[in-house]
């Protein structure tokens, strides 16, 4: 007979949240057996789950190129070198 496991050992073996396992048997992806109370799986039953259950595929992404700001060069018309007041004693050189 294959043995039973409980919602946190199947949840640490699929490495998901216990509520994802509940919510799985709620939603018929998973089977269970109500024993006592108490929701277990059996062995064989995750390990048809886990079969089933492919890889997300990763895409490929291009790596996208922006065009290049050209530098902002400060004069003494600029408003923020203006400003008067406590900590506010910007100086162009």
């Amino acid at each position: 007979m294959n043995n039973l496991l409980s919602v946190k050992q199947v949840a640490f073996i699929l490495k998901v949240h216990p509520l994802t396992i509940r919510r799985y048997n709620v939603e018929k992806k998973l089977k269970a057996i109500k024993d006592g109370g108490n929701i277990r799986i059996t062995e064989q039953e995750v390990e048809n789950f886990h079969k089933d259950v492919d890889a997300p595929v990763v895409e490929k992404t291009t790596i996208k190129t922006f065009k290049k700001i050209p530098d902002k060069h400060f004069s003494l018309d600029d408003p923020l070198l203006r400003l008067q007041g406590r900590a506010a004693s910007l100086k162009l050189t």
